[in-house]
Parts: C-alpha cells; structure tokens; sequence
C-alpha cells in the first residue's frame, strides 16, 4: 500500500523534473543562438556599400563610448567598466571603472606624452601609451591602434588583411600578431552640422557593439581583449 501510494508522486516529480530540464534546455539553447550572430558573406573593397559606410567613418574624429572590457592573458584575466572619450587622432581619454564608479585607472593620451593614474593615487608618465599601461598594470592593450579599431576602421591596414561585411560593415581585420573581430553592430547617429531646418539633423550608421582582439604571442600565449560598447556619442560631422 505504501508503494502504490508513492508510486503517482514519484512519476510526477520524473515528469516534473524531465519538463524543467527540457524548459532550461531550451533556454540555454536560444541564449546561445543570441549570442552566437550567424557571419554575413563578405564582400569587396570596392563594395559601394563599403565604400560609403568607409567614408562616413573618416568624416568624424571626436566620439565617447562606454562599455564593458575583458582583458584575458595566459596567466589573468579582467575585467570592468570602460570609458573611452577620443578628442583627435593621439589625444585620447581611456578610463576603466568598478560598477559603482570606482576607478581602476585613467590613461589620457596625447602626441608626445601620455600620463596614467591608478585609483590609489599614484601617478605615472611616459611617451608610448602602450608600454606606460603595461609597465604599470601588466595589461598589453593596442590603445594608439585601438583608436580606429574601436570605430570599425582599418586605417594602414592591407586590403588583402580585411573582410568586409555584405552589408558594408568591416569583419575582421588582421594586422601583425593581431587579429580583430567584429561580433555584432548597432545602430548610431552621426549628427550633421550646417544643415537648414527641412534637412536630416543626423545620418543613420551602423557601429561596433562587440569587438574582439586576439594578440598571438606564440609560446607565450594569446592575449585576448573584448568590448562589448553601451552607447556611442559621436561628435558633428562636416558633411
């Protein structure tokens, strides 16, 4: 008697439990799907939609992100906030942050001095922005060439070095040891200057929401960066 009146209890909880494994399943299953973006066919230099999209990119210099950073190497990983706010071409503001606002470090950049401050107050300068952050944090960043990587733009990069998207956005690019991924874009709006009033305020372009930089420093290992960008604010265009 004690064994039949058990018996429904058991098979409903099997069946409970076979339902919830299958529902979290799913889940995890269409999570991956997001997250996983299917890679467009790749296209030409010469692509008109390329070549458009190219020229938007070099009207503007001045523009602010913020985001999420990872920083992985063989032997650690980090990761935090991140504000990047770009003025001109090697004069740039480079800030990563706790998620109360805490700062970590503040690398300003400019032509011939680049200065780094920790929020424990210590205060660093030198010339080569790069190799001031790695002496001081041990985190190899490609900061100067992040510049226009950040915007999606293969500036002094070989076109044979490049993959573009079918949809006029930039793929991949490879440069020395460096291989750079774009994972995902969102749209943005690159405003306009000098417009009348019946003109568009702004022009509608896509930006890099998720980028992905892998270093190969052979026996050493990889070094891997990943930008996952919030918002974009872009300064007027002249156009």
């Amino acid at each position: 008697l004690i064994a039949t009146a058990l018996m429904p209890t058991t098979l409903m909880f099997t069946k409970i439990t076979k339902n919830l494994c299958l529902s979290v399943f799913l889940i995890l299953f269409i999570a991956a799907c997001e997250t996983v973006p299917v890679k467009q066919e790749t296209t030409v230099w010469d692509d008109p939609l390329w070549q458009k999209h190219y020229k938007l990119l070099k009207t503007f210099e001045q523009y602010q992100i913020k985001g999420r950073i990872g920083i992985t190497h063989p032997d650690d990983s980090f990761s935090s906030n991140f504000l990047w706010q770009q003025q001109e071409p090697n004069h740039f503001t480079f800030r990563m942050y706790g998620a109360f606002g805490q700062t970590y470090m503040i690398l300003k950049v400019q032509p011939h001095l680049s200065t780094l401050d920790t929020g424990d107050d210590e205060h660093y300068e030198g010339v080569d922005a790069r190799q001031l952050l790695y002496g001081v944090s041990g985190w190899d960043i490609p900061v100067t060439l992040m510049q226009d990587w950040i915007k999606g733009l293969p500036t002094g990069i070989n076109k044979s070095n490049l993959l573009i998207n079918a949809d006029g956005t930039l793929q991949q690019i490879k440069y020395l040891d460096y291989v750079v991924d774009y994972i995902r874009y969102d749209d943005a709006e690159l405003p306009r200057t000098g417009t009348d009033e019946s003109d568009d305020k702004t022009i509608s372009l896509k930006m890099p929401d998720k980028i992905r930089i892998v270093q190969n420093n052979g026996a050493q290992g990889k070094n891997k960066i990943v930008l996952s960008i919030r918002s974009w604010e872009i300064a007027p265009s002249g156009d």
